[in-house]
């Protein structure tokens, strides 16, 4: 009876603060040299994954991850070693505060290079794709060459409408604008607008306006006709004039419109990080895969979600040394792990750490990891490097040379993953977000069968 009661109290604790059951993490990954043969050796790595502060806000444990190392150069010449920070993390959330790179603890200047969107890995999931974080692949990321479009040039001329909307009556209204145009001949960037209509004839955009508004169209090929109404309905059906605008019109080159437009309807901050051919080179590329997918009209929502999708990151920075020199070399970013309930009572966090960069230097000795885990989930229930738990409750490995493997641990609110665990994580994948509602219904029934059941078989032994 009380195993049942601990079971429903359980379940219905998980049903009242209900969330997913799966949430995304991504591997982290050590520095690496952009040159496959810079002579520098790490004689020291000291790789510490700080989760203390968590305090179970978010749907998933994130914490500091410091990856202090020492590099010696033994040559007798100065060394100016270019060198490569990978992570994943999208542009919309870049910010400066969450990497700190320093050598010899004088911050380092970076430049931002973005690599290709992301799908779901760093678990352990054979159906699951992963990202590479393989040197070549690393690098090859690594260019400021221009992304070179199938839809358009990035030199070529487009019109850009600007039009200047104001209501005048003291109301909102819906302005619209009515073209016809050929999808072979032509192509349009719309900016602002939030309301797309189109069929073989013609395509009516329109947004709401309660106040002056700067609304844009930006064609690309043969020219359109602007058909310009305004309505007080969503229908569109309520003509009204109590407006004004005016159009302007200029050509402008598309990367020269780009670049304008994402810093228009993006993140003007976060953008600043990025160099312009970085910057368009990911805009252009959504536009042009959008124009290839035969839409050949697309807007702000279509083109700036990208900037929302994970994708590899890599923060590129030099660090000089003098001859026959050591430096202190330390990076610090957030990391994030992958939680799964579906398995059991409590939800399990999955850290790992891509380890094979460091063997592109041209020596590695003595790692040292600590890993101080949360309240919630203080305890490394498995890993792929044996990690001892000390009586402060931090746990720590020692490595006189690099793993053969990638290093990964889950933490768990438990000391290990009972046979009550996993039934319940088994009842949890099959019913879900049902699993309390069904665990409380069934469970009394099972106690109530199971009392009978003993109640007889004691008058049976009796009348026996």
């Amino acid at each position: 009876m009380l195993c049942a009661a601990l079971i429903i109290s359980l379940s219905s604790s998980a049903f009242a603060n209900s969330g997913p059951t799966y949430w995304q993490g991504y591997p982290s990954a050590g520095m690496m040299a952009v040159d496959g043969n810079c002579p520098i050796s790490l004689v020291g790595e000291d790789l510490v994954f700080d989760f203390s502060g968590w305090s179970g806000g978010d749907y998933t444990i994130t914490g500091g991850v410091t990856a202090t190392y020492q590099m010696v150069n033994p040559t007798g010449e100065a060394q100016s070693v270019q060198m490569a920070f990978p992570f994943v993390g999208s542009v919309g959330s870049l910010s400066a505060d969450d990497v700190t790179i320093t050598a010899d603890g004088v911050a380092l200047p970076y430049e931002v290079y973005i690599g290709d969107a992301v799908k779901s890995y760093a678990n352990r999931d054979p159906q699951t794709k992963e990202a590479s974080f393989e040197f070549e692949d690393i690098v090859s990321t690594i260019t400021n060459q221009t992304y070179m479009a199938e839809n358009f040039g990035k030199n070529e001329k487009g019109k850009l409408y600007s039009i200047y909307v104001e209501p005048t009556g003291g109301q909102a209204i819906n302005f619209a604008v009515d073209f016809s145009f050929n999808r072979e001949k032509t192509r349009v960037l719309t900016g602002g607008f939030s309301r797309l209509e189109w069929d073989e004839q013609k395509v009516r955009i329109a947004s709401w306006c309660r106040e002056a508004r700067l609304l844009e169209i930006f064609v690309l090929g043969e020219d359109i006709n602007l058909g310009i109404n305004a309505y007080t309905d969503g229908e569109l059906t309520e003509r009204t004039g109590l407006f004004s605008y005016r159009v302007e019109e200029e050509e402008k080159e598309v990367m020269t419109y780009l670049l304008e437009y994402v810093n228009k309807y993006g993140n003007a901050e976060r953008l600043d990080m990025l160099s312009d051919v970085q910057l368009y080179n990911l805009y252009a590329k959504a536009f042009d895969e959008h124009l290839s997918r035969h839409m050949a009209i697309g807007s702000e929502h279509d083109i700036m979600a990208v900037g929302e999708q994970k994708r590899i990151i890599t923060l590129v920075y030099t660090v000089d040394f003098p001859p026959e020199s050591q430096k202190e070399v330390s990076v610090g970013f957030t990391a994030a792990g992958t939680m799964d309930s579906r398995k059991t009572i409590k939800p399990l966090y999955f850290f790992e750490y891509i380890l094979n960069p460091a063997r592109n230097w041209a020596g590695f000795k003595d790692l040292n990891i600590v890993v101080i885990p949360p309240p919630a989930a203080p305890y490394v229930v498995e890993s792929s490097i044996a990690l001892a738990k000390e009586e402060d409750g931090v746990y720590r490995a020692f490595l006189d040379e690099l793993p053969e493997e990638d290093l990964f641990f889950t933490l768990y609110a438990f000391p290990r993953i009972t046979l009550l665990d996993r039934a319940y994580g088994s009842v949890q994948r099959r019913f879900g977000y049902f699993t309390p509602i069904v665990l409380g219904a069934v469970l009394p029934l099972i106690v109530v069968a199971a009392a009978i059941g003993a109640v007889l078989k004691r008058k049976r032994r009796l009348s026996g």
